[in-house]
């Protein structure tokens, strides 16, 4: 049958124009401004408007006959910090971050002629009150879990319950296992609850009630303005003095920045106090702390955690790793990646080459990272989901005759994740029409398999890896950068990048479906790259058709030509 070599009809959902409006983003949306939230006066309210419900459960938990407040949260402090401040001054409570045995139930001393010492263990002593208890020991010391889970059913510490209570031959004093009303509040992650649940499945089920803090908060108005109120009283608790609005604008950047989200803050009281009382060292003029303050210590704590990140860049340097941030190559694609060291306290974005070369087959995408079991599951599903979109597009055809390797290069350790799907998909396509990129480009995106550009983890330390490209002077024209539109919400960015940005050095483009990126990685739209391999293809299928009418002596000469 002759091959038809006029341009072949696409599916219907090719049809669709590229979007042409796409403006690279504002150096404003790429960061929070806290600034305008802050309240000019201290504000005395009671920051607890941050957790409503969580603080009215506390309370009514300390009137209800429930000996058991499951609290799960993330960070230890901000428990402590909220329960603290929703219970009365006169209430007694006690947090309890390490313990034993001998600490809740106390300590059996066996003396001469029968005399017994008995030591009371914090239980005992609050009696009508509250202990907070970090469920680590009782996770390390299953034991010790049941004897607190007794007391809590029975309201009663028998005598083996003490250290050295099983040696004891005899009863108690009556006053000594009198009914206690001691209620605990049991603070764990919800993967502590997890492994709870395995060492006892029924641990919930002792009239207990359950409560969560997020470890983030809305940065609604009213909330910037309650936890300005709540770092206001830290410092003064703390003896910091004051601290500015401009202060407390950068502390909130970098509380959301750890969040990786502009609509977000991580509340955590450590991280607070800890940048606070390090900014406090900067101010020898016993002013206000002040924004310079915090960047001066920030500063400092980045680069005391820099080292493998420095490595990194001076291997860029030394052109040690090989990449191209000019002109233009067939099958070859900047990506980005986020740096994760075990035992390692940050992480840091890095910049790698993707390249692909084309071949003679089936339509595969032969993922060597894969091949080689340097990548992990997530990583093969997203090289098979890019795999799948593009047999989509070429169904039309009955084979496809094209397959293609894809190499990260240069990477010598396990990767996972499926962020550098689109990446994958520019690279491969590049090869198949022959279609060079822009070597400027940096791209990140997941992909699904009806092309959709998904959301990734990272995008800050990805797009500031790049801002670290010009600080190195490795590059000096202007750039671009493709994420996900769903990720414009998770930017919040250091001040280098903003002032690239502002200066339009640094272009991002936040886009939607995978048909956006080919405009701007090798200006040409989508349908015309379609059109292009086709054209390609039937190249291909007329000069096999063309092989098999030739004799095998005709094929063997033209061989040796």
């Amino acid at each position: 049958m002759p091959i038809d070599t006029t341009t072949t009809q696409q599916p219907t959902e090719l049809k669709a124009t590229t979007n042409l409006s796409l403006t690279p983003l504002t150096a404003s949306q790429c960061t929070p401004n806290f600034l305008e939230q802050l309240s000019d006066q201290a504000n005395n309210e009671n920051w607890l408007s941050l957790y409503p419900i969580v603080s009215q459960l506390i309370q009514h938990f300390i009137q209800l006959p429930q000996p058991l407040l499951i609290f799960n949260a993330r960070y230890w402090e901000a428990a402590t910090e909220v329960i603290n401040a929703a219970t009365s001054v006169d209430y007694k409570k006690l947090a309890l971050l390490n313990y034993d045995q001998e600490t809740l139930f106390g300590r059996l001393n066996l003396h001469a002629e029968q005399h017994t010492e008995f030591h009371q263990g914090e239980i005992f002593k609050y009696n009508n009150g509250c202990l907070i208890l970090n469920v680590s020991p009782l996770l390390v010391n299953p034991s010790l879990w049941f004897l607190l889970k007794a007391f809590l059913i029975s309201h009663q510490v028998p005598a083996t319950s003490a250290v050295n209570g099983n040696k004891l031959k005899g009863q108690l004093p009556l006053d000594q296992v009198t009914t206690l009303n001691t209620k605990i509040i049991l603070v764990a992650s919800r993967y502590q609850l997890d492994e709870l649940s395995q060492i006892d499945p029924e641990y919930n089920q002792i009239g207990s009630l359950f409560t969560e803090l997020s470890s983030e908060i809305e940065s609604t108005d009213s909330n910037v303005q309650s936890l300005q109120t709540y770092c206001q009283q830290l410092v003064a608790r703390e003896g910091l003095g004051q601290i500015t609005k401009e202060a407390l604008a950068l502390l909130f950047n970098y509380l959301a920045s750890e969040s990786e989200h502009q609509q977000r803050i991580i509340f955590s009281p450590v991280i607070i106090t800890n940048l606070l009382r390090y900014s406090q060292l900067f101010n020898t003029n016993h002013i206000d702390i002040s924004a310079e303050h915090i960047q001066q210590a920030l500063h400092i704590q980045n680069q005391a955690q820099s080292l493998a990140q420095k490595f990194s860049e001076q291997a860029l340097v030394e052109k040690q790793l090989k990449i191209q941030l000019k002109g233009e190559q067939i099958g070859q694609i900047n990506g980005l990646s986020v740096i994760e060291l075990m035992g390692y306290p940050t992480e840091f974005g890095e910049v790698f080459r993707i390249s692909a070369s084309d071949m003679i087959g089936d339509g595969e995408i032969i993922d060597i990272e894969r091949k080689v079991e340097l990548a992990g599951n997530i990583h093969a599903k997203s090289t098979l989901i890019v795999q799948g979109y593009l047999h989509h597009i070429f169904t039309h055809m009955n084979n496809f005759p094209l397959s293609c390797n894809v190499v990260f290069e240069q990477s010598y350790q396990e990767s996972d994740g499926d962020s550098a799907s689109l990446a994958i998909l520019l690279a491969v396509t590049s090869c198949y029409a022959q279609r060079p990129i822009a070597q400027n480009l940096f791209v990140t995106g997941a992909l699904d398999q009806h092309g959709n550009v998904l959301a990734i983890g990272g995008v800050n330390h990805k797009i500031n890896a790049v801002t670290r490209l010009f600080t190195l002077g490795l590059i000096k024209d202007p750039v671009t950068i493709l994420i996900p539109q769903a990720n414009q919400i998770n930017l919040v960015l250091d001040a280098d990048t903003l002032k690239l940005i502002e200066n339009r050095q640094i272009n991002i483009y936040g886009i939607n479906h995978c048909r956006e990126a080919f405009p701007l990685a090798m200006n040409l739209e989508f349908n015309e790259l379609i059109k292009t391999i086709n054209y390609r293809i039937d190249y291909l299928h007329k000069e096999e058709m063309e092989n098999n009418h030739l004799g095998a002596l005709d094929r063997l000469m033209r061989l040796f030509k």
